[in-house]
């Protein structure tokens, strides 16, 4: 069944409301930075007067957890991740579809036609190395995504797993996309020669590139610029110039999940202008920019040369394409 609201309780959702909805708590999985995911609690707590419990999970770990737990919900919905992540939930039928005049606004590119998931924000995939590693070293950064096949780079980089990691699948299907499915994995097969550790979590690379650990990651930028501003770590950046994926991470309502009026009111918040401006002090591009001040450090994916992937096909396409990784791949 689809979950409508109307104009009556859109309005009576936005942030600054005079009255809270009520003393409610709410359960949620989060694959937000925790730092952030904290703030927009706080921030809906503050405004609706419903408290907001999440577990922070990987775009893999949340999927797992929610397709687990199917017979018995915990989690009233799924904040964050990467939008193919949610896609996938939709075909195994795990999720139940949101529709509102606010999510109807979102542009047809970053939501489910049907509801099913609803972009929050937009994210987009770049190099990261660490500055005295690549001095030491006498390399630098590169520019495009065959330079990383360089036999030059051997054990030098880290990237996730794209079975636990939403980053990671999302460059799966970009590189599909891009290449054909063939050359795809041909090159990721080149490239698994030049790695060094496939991470749990799409955060981790660009965490050990910050401490030396290793030299290049690929990761999001908006989290590798968050790490770089908040700990003065010494990453230099770099946009593939050939083309690059993208994220459109989402919010989605998990079927039979406990109070789901509430996780409505919460989906509505998201799309106000306090929440969005926490996405955006986090570095993050939310959908909705009007009345919204940007980082100057922030990246607009509009103009740039981005790779884009059918959603549904990637969500149906997972299994078979992560056990194709592992097979051809991960050997």
């Amino acid at each position: 069944m689809k979950y409508l609201i109307g104009l009556v309780g859109v309005l009576g959702l936005v942030a600054g409301c005079s009255k809270p909805f009520s003393a409610n708590k709410i359960a949620i999985y989060t694959s937000l930075e925790e730092s952030v995911a904290q703030k927009l609690a706080e921030g809906f707590e503050k405004d609706s007067g419903i408290k907001v419990e999440f577990v922070r999970l990987a775009t893999g770990e949340a999927s797992a957890r929610i397709e687990a737990e199917k017979n018995n919900p915990q989690a009233a919905l799924w904040l964050g991740g990467v939008g193919i992540g949610h896609a996938e939930l939709k075909f195994k039928d795990l999720t139940t579809p949101y529709i509102s005049q606010t999510t109807e606004k979102i542009p047809m590119s970053l939501r489910d036609e049907r509801g099913y998931w609803n972009g929050l924000y937009q994210g987009i995939l770049v190099f990261a190395a660490n500055k005295s590693q690549l001095e030491k070293k006498n390399l630098t950064i590169p520019t495009t995504w065959s330079e990383l096949l360089d036999p030059k780079w051997k054990g030098m980089i880290q990237i996730p797993n794209p079975g636990t990691s939403g980053t990671s699948y999302n460059l799966l299907t970009a590189l599909i996309q891009s290449m054909g499915e063939e050359k795809a994995f041909n090159y990721m097969k080149s490239l698994h020669k030049n790695i060094s550790q496939y991470t749990k979590s799409g955060m981790a690379p660009t965490k050990n590139v910050a401490i030396g650990e290793t030299v290049l990651a690929v990761g999001y930028f908006h989290d590798i610029i968050r790490l770089v501003e908040e700990s003065r770590a010494p990453i230099q950046i770099s946009i593939p110039l050939d083309g690059t994926g993208y994220e459109v991470s989402a919010v989605s309502l998990i079927k039979g999940g406990p109070k789901p009026e509430l996780a409505a009111q919460l989906i509505e918040w998201m799309y106000s202008p306090r929440a969005s401006q926490i996405l955006a002090d986090g570095y993050y591009v939310p959908i909705f920019l009007e009345g919204v001040e940007m980082k100057k450090e922030a990246i607009l994916p509009k103009g740039l040369k981005l790779i884009d992937v059918n959603m549904d096909w990637a969500g149906q396409n997972k299994e078979r394409l992560i056990n194709l990784w592992n097979s051809k791949v991960n050997t």
